[in-house]
């Protein structure tokens, strides 16, 4: 059952294969192990040297010396994961599934055969997508998996210098369980991602170039999050890892490039969401043995034919979650997200 929104304009980014407090929560059956987050080590011809202990760096510190204009942080205090309006969490437990590139992938990271993973999706030839080159939606383990509802805290973020009201703020859920200057950084990284390089790819409002440069043909223009290239990129690595923004920039065709006169050349696209979305949850952060923090984003979908929308009244009970990993790794000028696809 397809329930994607349609693709709205020219440009369609595929970035997978890559609240007010509950007081309490429903009563669960027992839970199902959640399996650990292994990473696999990149191959080195040296081995690989040891972490140091991580210096906390404090939030002040992180957001006074990024070195160009942050947005402000608020935060709420911890609280039970709320569901979004119509939604229901589940106690029965539900389906987990991940996006994986190669079904040995998939065995690897959840500890399980590429024979057992093919019996427990028998379509999973179907289940592949030649034009981005992953398995969608496979399924991983028999047994149905218990939800976790570990602490939140809710993050606004407003960049106040933004001309449109509905990129000005972006408020957020992230881990309780991260020191502050994470939760900023994370919460940074959705803001970003939601509202320029993700649902939309692109700084607006923007001014036509006179003529293109490559496939652009638009610079971004007062009122955007930035227009001068150099302070971009001070914000790019003060909430990601090196390598995540070099992956960005260095795409074909990449969202962002220097123009003229440090200005910020931008595609303008969109792309649609999953109508079958309710929510997201996180898995408790685990210390890595190369020194990031790796855990789990749940997307939750309900993908029941029952499921007819949102137009009426009927609470919605989830019934699947799809696994995508978030990491942050330490730098001596504290975290960097290194890993983070969109929920929806």
């Amino acid at each position: 059952m397809k329930k994607n929104f349609p693709i709205l304009v020219s440009l369609v980014l595929l970035t997978a294969c890559t609240s007010a407090p509950a007081d309490s929560v429903a009563a669960t059956p027992e839970p199902t192990a959640t399996p650990v987050i292994t990473l696999e080590p990149t191959p080195s011809p040296t081995p690989a040297p040891t972490m140091a202990v991580y210096d906390e760096v404090s939030f002040d510190d992180w957001r006074d010396g990024a070195g160009c204009t942050m947005p402000d942080y608020t935060f709420s205090a911890p609280h039970k994961p709320q569901p979004q309006e119509q939604v229901t969490w589940p106690t029965d437990g539900v389906t987990l599934c991940y996006n994986a590139k190669t079904l040995e992938e998939a065995a690897e990271v959840f500890h399980t055969t590429v024979e057992n993973l093919k019996e427990l999706n028998p379509d999973w030839q179907d289940k592949y997508s030649r034009a981005i080159g992953c398995y969608w939606a496979l399924k991983v383990q028999a047994e149905p998996y218990t939800l976790p509802m570990n602490n939140v805290v809710t993050v606004t973020v407003n960049a106040p210098w933004v001309e449109s009201y509905y990129d000005r703020t972006e408020v957020c859920d992230v881990p309780a369980s991260l020191d502050k200057q994470a939760r900023a950084v994370l919460a940074s990284a959705y803001y970003f991602q939601y509202h320029w390089w993700g649902m939309h790819a692109g700084f607006l409002p923007y001014e036509k170039l006179d003529e293109p440069v490559g496939f652009f043909n638009y610079r971004a223009a007062d009122g955007a999050f930035y227009t001068k290239f150099s302070e971009f990129g001070s914000f790019l690595h003060t909430v990601y890892s090196d390598a995540w923004v070099d992956d960005m920039l260095s795409m074909d065709p990449a969202p962002f490039a220097e123009g003229e006169n440090d200005t910020i050349l931008t595609l303008d696209g969109d792309r649609g969401g999953n109508i079958a979305y309710c929510g997201h949850l996180f898995t408790e952060p685990e210390l890595q043995p190369d020194g990031s923090l790796a855990f789990w984003q749940l997307s939750l979908t309900c993908e029941s034919d029952d499921f007819k929308g949102w137009a009426g009244e009927e609470t919605i009970v989830p019934d699947t979650a799809t696994v995508t990993t978030v990491r942050l790794v330490p730098t001596e000028n504290g975290w960097r997200v290194d890993a983070l696809e969109l929920p929806n």
